[in-house]
């Protein structure tokens, strides 16, 4: 309940254009009976879309309703860090890891798929020694929300299970039910997709373009050296003006070195029978990997959940513990050593606090002079240091989460007047100009008519409005929502655009000038494509109607022959 709460107080804050938009839009187009990757563009698995689209259907247009879904899903996702924990560390440093999930998770909503594909993940994580066929079919079920995911999550657990101290039959047998069960399960949900859409758009879209163009186009250089606002002129001015830049631009850098740490003090501690905590470490590496590829705000919750939950265990047994008795006893030469080196022990006998035993060949095991002296194993003592430098990363996200939390709570905002805000808010400036176009195209468009919303220039976009499409509830007559750099710069797909504009003679473009959408990017999405196809189309066929902060309206101009005959009347 309180992860809940801390995720619903900022929930209705905020408006997304394009991130928002595109998953609505997409649900918006499933509601409507149309298939991704056929009907409309689309990368992601269908998973999210489907799930939001079928709401849609039965509850109506809302802005609210992903809002619920993801407030649900990051108290689920707390609760699973906090029960993950609890398998290796205690109930302070468990509470520590789902505080700090808990802020990671709320720090900045999103209806993207990533929350729920990471919720399934930990589940899987739960389940997978005792009941490796659930957990397959809950990791199928990722694979339907994030691919990749899943695919972390499987390649974690089958090396997790081919490490585990029991015959290699119990081995292959336990981890040939977790990747079938997987296997078939995510093909069961896959398979009326595929079969509605074609497996060759499907593999283009879902696997080879997240793997060869994403990267080349939307990844970002991994934060090392901040070039924010620093003011170093007192204390006061440096945690007024520079604190908070950099306690966000350096979340990445502390994640990954959390993670190094967290992962080394495992190591040192590690025994034979300690192989279930690999398939987290495995899953947590693919989590960085999803981080590097584009290491933003909306990229780093998933890092930040597993880091609280590997820091939490590497600090279960990573610690020096110095017996200190109560009185002093009196220890006969003939007791054995500890850890079966003499015999077993008896009642009455006092047991060494487990030190390391020098094992000498032929020869009763000696302990080593330092251990003989302050009663820890080396390896654990070798554990404290990256155990605390993990420790130190978790409170560095629960402290950089809460102070995104406490912004959010002081950011200005105003509700959008809207048929499907639902009470959603945004920011003042920006409110009154997105209700006139709203009003506007309303007024102009009948319903089942389309509009296309266009990006400021179509030769360099890093950004779009989709969102413009389900407020003002009306149809794109393109299969191109999602503003994807590489795919709507290039000639084909404008020549794609301009085709169907033509076709359905689309009476209003709405131009978003935000400069957001041509925002410069270290990759090939910040040069242009020197394709203008598209802007030279819209300045001979429209023509501006009205305009509204940064939405341009632009209606279609009329045709030449009724034009000149207008004129000749006059």
């Amino acid at each position: 309940m309180i992860a809940a709460a801390v995720s619903a107080i900022t929930v209705y804050k905020g408006l997304q254009p394009n991130d928002e938009g595109l998953m609505l839009q997409a649900a918006r187009r499933i509601a409507q009976g149309q298939v991704p990757y056929s009907d409309f563009w689309w990368y992601y698995p269908p998973g999210q879309p489907y799930l939001l689209g079928g709401l849609w259907s039965v509850l109506g247009p809302s802005l609210l309703t992903w809002r619920v879904i993801r407030v649900l899903v990051d108290a689920a996702v707390a609760v699973l860090a906090y029960t993950l924990a609890r398998r290796e560390a205690g109930p302070k440093m468990s509470l520590a890891a789902w505080a700090g999930a808990t802020l990671a998770m709320a720090a900045l909503p999103q209806p993207h798929p990533f929350p729920i594909a990471l919720a399934l993940a930990l589940a899987s994580l739960l389940l997978f020694e005792r009941r490796p066929v659930v957990a397959g079919i809950v990791a199928g079920i990722c694979a339907f929300w994030r691919l990749e995911f899943a695919g972390y999550l499987a390649l974690g657990v089958v090396l997790a299970l081919a490490v585990r101290p029991v015959p290699g039959p119990d081995r292959i047998r336990a981890a040939g039910r977790f990747a079938v069960s997987g296997l078939l399960a995510g093909a069961a949900l896959f398979a009326p997709v595929v079969a509605a859409a074609g497996l060759s758009k499907v593999w283009d879209l879902v696997v080879r373009y997240p793997i060869v163009d994403f990267g080349k186009y939307q990844s970002l250089p991994f934060p090392i050296d901040y070039d924010g606002p620093l003011n170093t002129s007192s204390v006061g001015g440096f945690f007024s003006d520079s604190f908070e830049n950099m306690l966000q631009f350096y979340v990445p850098l502390a994640l990954v070195i959390g993670l190094a740490a967290a992962l080394l003090a495992l190591l040192l501690r590690a025994r034979r029978d300690d192989w279930a905590w690999l398939a987290s470490a495995v899953f947590a590496l693919g989590m960085t990997h999803y981080l590097i590829v584009r290491p933003d705000e909306f990229h780093t919750a998933p890092l930040a959940v597993m880091v609280c939950v590997l820091a939490a265990w590497a600090t279960a047994h990573a610690r020096l513990r110095v017996p200190v008795p109560r009185r002093r006893r009196k220890v006969h030469a003939t007791m054995p050593f500890p850890r079966g080196a003499g015999g077993p022990f008896h009642p009455g006998q006092v047991k060494p606090a487990e030190p390391l035993l020098e094992r000498r060949e032929g020869r009763p095991p000696r302990l080593t002079p330092f251990v003989a002296a302050s009663g820890a194993r080396p390896r654990r003592v070798l554990a404290v240091l990256p155990a605390l430098i993990a420790v130190a990363v978790l409170a560095y996200v629960i402290v950089q989460g809460f102070d995104a939390k406490l912004l959010a709570l002081q950011q200005d905002t105003a509700p959008l007047h809207l048929s499907m805000a639902d009470g959603v808010q945004a920011n003042p400036r920006s409110v009154p100009p997105l209700e006139r176009a709203v009003h506007f195209v309303d007024q102009r468009v009948p319903p089942g008519r389309p509009i296309y919303v266009a990006t400021r220039r179509s030769d360099l976009v890093t950004s779009g409005n989709p969102l413009f499409y389900v407020l003002a509830l009306r149809n794109n007559p393109t299969r191109y929502d999602i503003a994807a750099p590489g795919v709507v710069t290039s000639a084909p797909v404008q020549n794609e655009i301009v085709g169907d504009l033509e076709r359905t003679r689309t009476p209003i473009v709405v131009r978003y000038l935000s400069p957001v959408t041509t925002t410069p990017e270290p990759n090939r999405a910040g040069n242009s494509s020197g394709v203008t196809i598209l802007d030279r189309y819209l300045s001979q066929a429209y023509r501006p109607a009205a305009r509204f902060g940064y939405y341009l309206i632009l209606e279609r101009k009329p045709p030449a022959r009724a034009a000149r005959r207008r004129h000749r009347r006059h």
